[in-house]
This record gives structure tokens, C-alpha cells and sequence, in this order.
């Protein structure tokens, strides 16, 4: 009984095993499906995958000597003090061995007669100066100046957002091509019936033949679309003028920002953006539709430029351009460029078509740039060693060129940091080194741009412009030092067991901020559909 009890126990836990297994698995196959959506939906992790596919781009600049002549080098200024030598005897008065091996810190093995002797010579350049390896004392002893005040100035005049920086979701359904629109007027089941407005010439002729026998307008801010009980027939009276056909209406803005801080001879970092929408409208002829004139164009542009003590560096220049005439002869065109730190990630280069065409593409690449730096800690003691920025530049868009549409999303993602290296020495037992945490630039910017017909028929044209232009970017926060240091790896009395002078290259609380700058909102507005010239009067219709 006991054994069938069991049997029968284990037969359930089993049933109920295979139920889990069949019904839990797909469940948890979806939370790693989500989770690798969510870590691909970050830009910079996209930016990672991508610069990952080829090899770190490395640079070299010429090398920068600063010395205390310098007008940006500031050092702490002491009296000059009496060299009293220290003896080889440890903290008790015990003698050392001459011939004592000792190993240092970069790996070298010397006597410990040697390291006494290249401790006093350090000793006696550190009295002459007002400092001794007795006394460790204050860290920083010089600077290259960095003017808070001026930087903090200029945070306070960076552009200002109107708004919160949008997620990429919320971006992508404001940006959307299509827009639910209420046709007035009653209908059977007493609700109000929606139609779908989007580009013109994404229509099926079935769609078009539909959307054509509606009208829109705005009633209190909402655009209203109301079926059309009689449609005026559009006259073309083109053969019998001599003027060309004039415009109904024309749109032309760019909207751009920049972001910059700091003095170049020293730390200096800018980032910016633009985004551009173009239209001209012309009367659109449902009986010769080939030739309609109405003409979309949409820019993106964005360009990062540093400077790190004098030496100027080109981080991002990239711009794309759609353009899409209506008129069917002409061709539609791509132009894209992309280059970072001078390499042509992208050459710039101008693509025509004839049928719409959509666009995706991200690039990015991983930059070590760097340039070999002397510079007094104190002075006749030099810090000698490399700084530089690495990390990864890219730039990504989606974009969309139809007859009656132009539509570009574009996003130039940075991060890059400075960083040093050390290690020689400096004077005997003194060596070099830095210390970095700071952020050259750390940003998006989410630059997007729509304009197009909407709809358009013999009695008027839907046009629709749509924008946004959003921001989130970390620009020269934190500090870097070089510094020198002595550690004493026998038991001579000095205060601590490594003495340590830095420094100060930059520190900065930095410029932080993201936001929106400007957007628009697809609002689509109608024009009345009668023809124009430019050497007579509007044409009245019959």
C-alpha cells in the first residue's frame, strides 16, 4: 500500500514536472528574448556591438611639452630649505647593509647604497623647491589652470530644454508617418468613423481613391477630415500662359544647438546638431499627376570637435540629406557622410532613385588617440608620460524617401574618455603616472525630421512637417593628475611608506544635462488646391 502510495506520488510530481517544463520554458524563452531586446534598445550598447566588428583605431599625435613658463602652469611656492641627507640605518638607528638587495616598483633590482643614493639626490632637488620626502604633506603642488569660473559660466548659458529627453518608443510613435483622423458628420452605429492619414504615395489606388473624397481641416486644434459631396474639377489652363506655375507654399527651417566648454589650450570639448525641413507645395493636378512639382527635402548634420592641451581633435562629422521631388522625371537622392577622428567611417557620397527607397545603418568604430606629455610637477622635476582619449564614436539613421515624403531619424553617439599613462622614471626612485576619471564626452542627440502630402485632391492638399530634437550628453566632468611618487622599500624614516607630489592637468565638476531642445507635432495643414502663376491672378474655379 505504503509502495503504491509513493508510486503514485512520483507520478504526479512527474506529470506535474513535464507540465512545467512544457508551459514555463516558452515563458522563460521570452524573458531572454525581452532582456536581449532591452539591452539592444540602449544606443551605447548598439554602439559597442558595432565598433566591436573591426579593430581599436590607433593614433599618434606630436608630443606636448609644458614648462613653468607656461602661462597655464601654476605652482605652489615655497622657501628653499637646508638638504640634511639621510643615513642607510633604518627608524631605530640600525644600520643596513650596503650590499642589501631591494626591488622597486617598476621591477628594478638595485643596492640599497643605490637607492640611498638616488633618494637624497631626489631629496636635494625636492629642499631646493621647499619640500622634503620627511614631510609628505600637500598632494598638489601645480596645476595647469583650469578656470571653474568660465566653465561654470558657460553651463549656465547652454541651451535649455522645454522638456524631458524622450525614450527611443516615445520618439518613434511622435515621429510616426500615420495619423488617426475623425470624419465628422453622423453615422449608423453613433460613433464617429476614423480614417488612416499617411504619405501620399504610400496609398494603394484603392486607399487613394478613398482618401480623395475627403476634405480636412482644423476645428479646435484637431484635424477633421469630412466626405466631400461634390469635388470641383481642377483646371489647367497652363498652354494658354506664358508664366510658370507658382508655388502654394513653402517651408524652410533648421533648427541647431551646440554644446560647448572649456579653453583649448588646455581641456576643450563641443558637441552639436542640426535638423532641417524643406517643402515647396505646388497645385496638384489629379489628371497629370506625373508632373506635380512638390519637392521634400530633410537634413541631419552633427559634429563633435576637443581639444586636449593644444592638440586639436576632429571627433564627429556626420550629415545625411533625403530629398524626394514629386515629380517623376526627377530622381529622389541619398547623400551620407560619416567621418570620425579624420577616418572616413562613410566617404561622403550622393545615391539617386527612382522608386522609394528606406535606409538603416549604424557605424561605429573604437579610437585610442594619444601624445606623449612632459610637464613640471615641479619645477626641474618632470612628469614624462602619454594621455589621450579612447573609446567609441558612431552615428546611426533610419530614413525614408517616397514622391510625396521625406523622413530621416539620425542619432550621433560619443564616448570617449581621457586617460594617461606613466612609469618612467623621473628623477631616480621617483616615478611617473596618472590618474584619470574623466569623461571627454558622453552623449546622444536624437535628431528626427519628417515633411511630406499627406493627402491631396482637387479641392486641397494635406502637407505635414513634423520635428524632434533631443539631448543627453556629459561633457568634461571629473579630473585627471600626473603625478610622481617614491616608494621606499627599505626602512629609511620617511613619514609614509610612498611619498606622492601631483599635478592637477583638469578637474571639473562637468557639464551634465539631457532634455528636449525643440519638437513640432504632427499637426497636418490643408491648402486650398487652385492654381496660381506667377505673372497673372488666382484662377477662380467655374
Amino acid at each position: 500500500m505504503i509502495l503504491k502510495t509513493k508510486l503514485k506520488r512520483n507520478l504526479i510530481c512527474l506529470i506535474i514536472g513535464l507540465f512545467v517544463t512544457v508551459y514555463v520554458s516558452p515563458l522563460q524563452a521570452q524573458i531572454v528574448r525581452d532582456h536581449r531586446t532591452k539591452k539592444t534598445s540602449d544606443p551605447f550598447t548598439r554602439l559597442k556591438t558595432e565598433a566591436k566588428k573591426t579593430a581599436v583605431q590607433k593614433s599618434k599625435m606630436t608630443s606636448v611639452q609644458i614648462t613653468v613658463n607656461n602661462p597655464n602652469w601654476k605652482g605652489t611656492s615655497k622657501t628653499k630649505i637646508e638638504f640634511v641627507p639621510f643615513k642607510l640605518e633604518d627608524k631605530n638607528g640600525n644600520p643596513i647593509p650596503p650590499n642589501k638587495r631591494v626591488s622597486l616598483k617598476d621591477g628594478r633590482v638595485i643596492t640599497a647604497q643605490q637607492y640611498l643614493n638616488e633618494t637624497n639626490a631626489l631629496e636635494k632637488k625636492l629642499n631646493s623647491q621647499g619640500y622634503s620626502l620627511r614631510n609628505n604633506g600637500e598632494k598638489v603642488v601645480s596645476r595647469t589652470v583650469t578656470n571653474k569660473k568660465f566653465l561654470d559660466g558657460r553651463r549656465a548659458l547652454a541651451p535649455k530644454s522645454i522638456g524631458a529627453f524622450k525614450k527611443e518608443a516615445e520618439v518613434k510613435k511622435f515621429m510616426s508617418l500615420e495619423q488617426r483622423v475623425k470624419v465628422v458628420g453622423a453615422s449608423p452605429n453613433g460613433r464617429s468613423p476614423m480614417i488612416m492619414l499617411k504619405p501620399y504615395s504610400s496609398y494603394t489606388q484603392r486607399e487613394r481613391e478613398k482618401i480623395n473624397m475627403y476634405n480636412f481641416s482644423k476645428r479646435a486644434g484637431t484635424v477633421i477630415a469630412q466626405k466631400t459631396t461634390k469635388q470641383r474639377p481642377f483646371k489647367d489652363l497652363r498652354p494658354k500662359k506664358i508664366g510658370n506655375l507658382s508655388k502654394l507654399y513653402e517651408f524652410n527651417k533648421t533648427n541647431s544647438k551646440n554644446w560647448g566648454f572649456g579653453n583649448p589650450d588646455t581641456f576643450q570639448a563641443s558637441l552639436e546638431g542640426s535638423i532641417t525641413r524643406f517643402v515647396k507645395i505646388y497645385p496638384f493636378d489629379p489628371q497629370n499627376t506625373d508632373n506635380n512639382k512638390s519637392e521634400f527635402k530633410v537634413k541631419a548634420t552633427s559634429k563633435a570637435t576637443g581639444s586636449l592641451l593644444g592638440k586639436s581633435i576632429d571627433v564627429l562629422n556626420a550629415s545625411c540629406q533625403f530629398y524626394a521631388p514629386s515629380n517623376v522625371s526627377k530622381k529622389m537622392s541619398a547623400t551620407i557622410s560619416v567621418k570620425a577622428l579624420e577616418m572616413n567611417l562613410f566617404p561622403p557620397k550622393s545615391t539617386t532613385f527612382s522608386q522609394q527607397e528606406s535606409f538603416s545603418k549604424t557605424y561605429g568604430r573604437s579610437f585610442d588617440k594619444s601624445f606623449p606629455l612632459q610637464v613640471p610637477i615641479l619645477p626641474g622635476i618632470d612628469f614624462v608620460g602619454l594621455i589621450g582619449v579612447k573609446g567609441e564614436v558612431g552615428f546611426e539613421y533610419e530614413a525614408k524617401i517616397e514622391r510625396t515624403v521625406a523622413s530621416v531619424h539620425a542619432k550621433p553617439l560619443i564616448d570617449l574618455k581621457v586617460y594617461g599613462e606613466g612609469g618612467l622614471n623621473l628623477i631616480g626612485v621617483f616615478e611617473g603616472g596618472v590618474e584619470a576619471e574623466l569623461t571627454f564626452i558622453k552623449g546622444e542627440l536624437d535628431l528626427n525630421a519628417f515633411a511630406g502630402i499627406f493627402s491631396q485632391n482637387s479641392e486641397n492638399i494635406v502637407v505635414g512637417i513634423n520635428h524632434y530634437f533631443g539631448y543627453d550628453i556629459e561633457i568634461l566632468s571629473g579630473s585627471i593628475s600626473a603625478y610622481g611618487e617614491a616608494c621606499s622599500p627599505i626602512d629609511i624614516p620617511f613619514i609614509d611608506d610612498c611619498y606622492r607630489k601631483e599635478h592637477e592637468l583638469f578637474e571639473w565638476s562637468g557639464f551634465m544635462d539631457s532634455g528636449t531642445i525643440t519638437e513640432g507635432g504632427f499637426e497636418p495643414f490643408t491648402l486650398k488646391n487652385i492654381a496660381r502663376y506667377d505673372e497673372t491672378p488666382v484662377f477662380t474655379q467655374d
